[in-house]
C-alpha cells in the first residue's frame, strides 16, 4: 500500500496564474492612462489661469526690464610682452578689488570719479587658439630641424630655437570691460588701459628687448652675408674644376663638398627672423601688443537668462505647486 501514497497538489500561491499576471499588467495600463487623462483635464480646467500667469509673467519681465539699465562691455585683445602674462593677470586683479572697494586714492591718480565706476567690472582670459597643421607645414618643419642639425656645434642655432619656443610660448589673452554708461564707459577703459601697459620695470626690459632684437637682426645679416660668400665661391670652385676637367662632369672630394640646400634653407629662414624681430620691435611699444581694441557693444544674455522666460515659469510652478497641496490636502481630509 506503500505505492499508492498520494502525490501532494501543487500550492495556488507559489504560482501565479497567467490570466491574473495579464490582469495586473491591464490594471497597471489603465492607471497609467488615467494619470495622464487627470493631468490633461486639469490643463483643461485651468487653461486660462496657466495663461494668465503667463502673460503675467510677461508683463512683469517688461517692467523689469524697462527700470533696470542696460550694461555693455568692450572686448580688447592683447599680446603679453617681455613674458608679462603674471603681470596681466595681477594688474587685472588689482584693478578689479580697487573698482570693488572704490578706492578713491587710487582713481584719483588716474583722473577717474569713483561714482562712474557702478556696475563697472574688468576680467581677463586666455584664448586658446587650436593650431592646425596641414602636412605641408609639418614637412617644412622637419626640413627646417634638419637644416639645424647640420649646424648643431654653432651658437646661433641655440637663439634661433629659443626664439621659436618663446614665440610658440606667448598666447593672446581678453580683456573684458563691463559698464552701465556707454558714454563714460569707454574714457575709462582707455585710462585703465593705459595703466596696466605702463610699468617701470617693463619699459626697461622693451629697451633690453629691443637691443637684444637689433643685435640679432645684425648677426643674422652677417649670418646671411657669409652664406652667400660660401655658396659664391662654391659655384666658382665647381666652374673651375669643370672648366680644368674638360668632359663637362665635376667629381668634387667629400671634404671639398657643401651642403647648398641646406645652407638656402637656414638662409630663408633667417631672413624670416629678421622680419620677425622688425616686427616685434615695432609692436612691443608696451607691456601688452593691443591686437583688437574692441568698441562698445550691448551684453546680449542667453534666452534662459532672461526674465522673460524665468518669471513666467516660476508664476506657472508654482501655481502647479499649489494645487498639488490643495489635492493633498483634500484627500487628506477624506481620510481623517
Amino acid at each position: 500500500m506503500a505505492d499508492q501514497t498520494p502525490q501532494k497538489s501543487p500550492n495556488a500561491s507559489d504560482e501565479i496564474d497567467l490570466g491574473q499576471l495579464l490582469e495586473l499588467i491591464n490594471k497597471g495600463i489603465k492607471s497609467f492612462g488615467n494619470f495622464f487623462l487627470r493631468i490633461f483635464i486639469y490643463l483643461r480646467r485651468n487653461a486660462l489661469k496657466l495663461l494668465g500667469l503667463i502673460l503675467l509673467g510677461i508683463g512683469i519681465s517688461f517692467g523689469l526690464n524697462q527700470i533696470i539699465s542696460k550694461k555693455y562691455k568692450a572686448d580688447i585683445i592683447v599680446r603679453p610682452n617681455f613674458e608679462s602674462k603674471n603681470y596681466l593677470y595681477d594688474v587685472v586683479e588689482e584693478l578689479a578689488s580697487n573698482i570693488k572697494s572704490r578706492n578713491q586714492v587710487f582713481f584719483q591718480e588716474l583722473d577717474i570719479a569713483t561714482e562712474d565706476l557702478e556696475g563697472f567690472k574688468i576680467e581677463v582670459a586666455a584664448i586658446e587658439e587650436e593650431e592646425i597643421k596641414t602636412e605641408e607645414v609639418v614637412l617644412n618643419e622637419m626640413k627646417y630641424l634638419e637644416v639645424l642639425e647640420n649646424f648643431k656645434d654653432e651658437s646661433f642655432v641655440i637663439d634661433i630655437l629659443r626664439s621659436e619656443l618663446s614665440e610658440k610660448s606667448v598666447v593672446n589673452h581678453k580683456i573684458t570691460f563691463t559698464y552701465k554708461d556707454p558714454t563714460k564707459g569707454p574714457i575709462i577703459v582707455k585710462k585703465l588701459m593705459n595703466y596696466i601697459n605702463t610699468n617701470e620695470y617693463f619699459d626697461e626690459l622693451k629697451t633690453v628687448y629691443a637691443d637684444n632684437a637689433k643685435s640679432r637682426i645684425e648677426k643674422n645679416t652677417l649670418l646671411i652675408d657669409q652664406i652667400d660668400e660660401l655658396v659664391d665661391n662654391y659655384s666658382k670652385a665647381l666652374l673651375t674644376e669643370k672648366q680644368k676637367s674638360g668632359t663637362g662632369v665635376v667629381y668634387m672630394e667629400k671634404e671639398n663638398t657643401l651642403n647648398v640646400p641646406s645652407l638656402l634653407t637656414l638662409k630663408d629662414k633667417l631672413l624670416k627672423e629678421i622680419e620677425d624681430k622688425r616686427l616685434e620691435v615695432a609692436q612691443q611699444t608696451g607691456v601688452l601688443s593691443i591686437l583688437n581694441f574692441g568698441k562698445t557693444q550691448e551684453v546680449t544674455k542667453s534666452f534662459f537668462n532672461q526674465t522673460y522666460f524665468l518669471i513666467p515659469t516660476i508664476l506657472v510652478v508654482g501655481f502647479v505647486l499649489l494645487s498639488f497641496f490643495k489635492y493633498l490636502e483634500r484627500k487628506a481630509k477624506e481620510i481623517g
